[in-house]
């Protein structure tokens, strides 16, 4: 999900905005969404930090009573929990528990192909609070589905559902079978300071891919302190990833390699119509066949910069920089951009002989509310370009993955990348619209021309004349339309019609998709199913 998030956050109908540290539970930003308010110039919102925090919308924007414009009045009680509000709801005094079932059914069809798809999803979310500075979630999904044909060759390619992790097989191999949970315990125990622990996913920019740290993987167990004061907000992010592509073996059984992550996000709003965030990641291998690492220690400091511990510690730790700009220069319009960098050198940098080292990635994308003054539209053009072997490493077990899949672009590295989004809702309608255009180049004769993040950079194409979509030039271009009718904003409950086209070229293969689909779901996540 989805992503990440962006809005809308209808989470914790029930719970009244006194501070508790629970999360935004939407993820889903492509639905519901009250960006309009969080890129305000009105504020001093932090935007580029997902999932948001409660407290921080409400005291910012004033999220619950905005929440109030999608309720239906009713005087009777099953209405209310039916469309308003969450199924069970335990008070106390000093706490609060709420339960909602969580599910996604739904039916499919590629015409194309000639194939049907479906799925059924089942699942529960629990949240709560105790007291008014500890809060607590965890939601767990069991699904069973037969997902369109071009996720299913994904997935026979890197042997995990894109975003939900490992599967079994069943059906002659056309239907999958998977589970995944999530949660995490917050403590705000300052003004200043919250404390978060789980096992789930971060989000990093304010586009519909992050280029630092997007929601495209699996879960992952992390730790999070966030220090916010003034026009500050700075995150200590420390993560374990999984690392499927190597393991050991042990009794028979395969226990996947582990790796480390430690981040550093500091994010300024000196204006209300500027925000500036650095960013910097450093990953690790705990050990190899001669030495036992575990947790380096020397990455715990939550104020240093790591590249001068990482050459002290004669490490070939894998690191990475970044920068996240957003401006707003006037009311409803905001321009935001990224900037990623793997590797420098600066005589190489600057030239044009297309060193293979020249590894980097950058976004650029707009954001315009009520275009044309319709209200409840918003229109996103977005650019996105990842330079050949960018977020790979020497070290196949130090790239910047999790669970077989990247952590920021979910389609790697070697990419040009043009996205279009329009969405629009009226009351409880949303329509909403995406065009995904991309080009990259896919490896021939063995040779690793760069958007595969999981080969070595050592089996590259030549160490100069590297270019973005080297390689088998292949293009992607996808359109989704979604209409939805929200049933319940307490789990984004909705009915659902929606329709993709989707072809995919090189000069070995024409695939073409067209596929329909409808049913009745909980959209909490982001889900990415539009990249090659």
């Amino acid at each position: 999900m989805k992503r990440i998030l962006m809005a809308v956050m209808f989470a914790g109908t029930a719970l009244a905005a006194t501070g508790q540290p629970l999360l935004s539970k939407y993820d889903n930003r492509e639905l519901i969404s009250f960006e309009r308010y969080i890129y305000s110039t009105d504020s001093f919102f932090h935007s580029s930090v997902r999932p948001f925090s409660l407290p921080e919308m409400d005291s910012v924007f004033g999220y619950y009573k905005l929440l109030d414009n999608y309720n239906i009045q009713t005087n009777k009680k099953w209405k209310e929990r039916l469309l308003n509000n969450n199924l069970i709801i335990i008070k106390g005094k000093d706490y609060t528990l709420t339960v909602d079932p969580l599910f996604d059914f739904g039916y499919g069809y590629d015409f194309s192909q000639n194939r049907s798809q479906w799925i059924n999803t089942r699942g529960i979310l629990i949240e709560g609070n105790l007291g008014k500075d500890f809060a607590f979630s965890t939601s767990v999904y069991e699904t069973q589905a037969r997902l369109p044909l071009w996720v299913m060759n994904y997935i026979s390619r890197r042997w995990v559902v894109p975003g939900q992790g490992w599967f079994k097989s069943y059906g002659n191999g056309t239907a999958l079978d998977f589970a995944n949970a999530s949660g995490y315990v917050s403590w705000s125990p300052g003004k200043f300071f919250n404390i978060r622990a789980g096992h789930g996913k971060n989000f990093l920019g304010d586009g519909y891919r992050s280029l630092l740290l997007s929601d495209c993987s699996y879960y992952y167990p992390y730790l999070m302190i966030t220090t916010t004061f003034w026009k500050i907000k700075y995150i200590n992010l420390y993560t374990q990833y999984s690392h499927p592509d190597a393991w050991w073996t042990t009794a028979g059984d395969k226990v996947f390699k582990r790796k480390f992550a430690s981040t550093h996000y500091l994010s300024i709003v000196p204006w209300n119509n500027l925000n500036i965030s650095l960013f910097e990641s450093v990953i690790w291998k705990p050990s190899d066949s001669t030495y036992h690492r575990g947790f380096d220690f020397n990455y715990l400091n939550p104020i240093i910069f790591f590249r001068p511990v990482e050459f002290n510690l004669g490490s070939a730790d894998n690191e990475m920089l970044g920068v996240n700009l957003r401006y707003t220069p006037f009311r409803n319009f905001v321009l935001y951009g990224q900037f990623v960098l793997d590797e420098f050198k600066f005589k190489e940098f600057f030239s044009s002989a297309g060193w293979r080292g020249n590894k980097y990635a950058w976004q650029a994308g707009l954001k315009i509310f009520s275009p044309f003054g319709i209200e409840n539209l918003m229109l996103q053009p977005e650019f996105n370009l990842i330079r050949p072997y960018t977020y790979s490493h020497i070290n196949m077990e130090q790239n910047y993955s999790n669970a077989r899949e990247p952590l920021a672009h979910p389609a790697g590295a070697n990419i040009k990348e043009a996205v279009a989004i329009a969405r629009y809702n009226y009351k409880r309608l949303f329509i909403n619209a995406k065009y995904v255009w991309a080009a990259t180049g896919l490896d021939t004769s063995n040779i690793n021309f760069g958007k595969n993040i999981f080969s070595t950079y050592t089996l590259n194409a030549g160490e100069y004349g590297n270019h973005t979509t080297q390689g088998r030039y292949t293009t992607l271009s996808q359109l989704d339309l979604s209409v939805s009718l929200l049933i319940n904003p307490s789990t984004n409950m909705n009915l659902f019609l929606s329709a993709t086209l989707r072809r995919e070229r090189n000069e070995m293969m024409d695939n073409r998709y067209s596929y329909l689909s409808f049913g009745i779901r909980t959209s909490l996540r982001n889900i990415y199913y539009d990249f090659y």
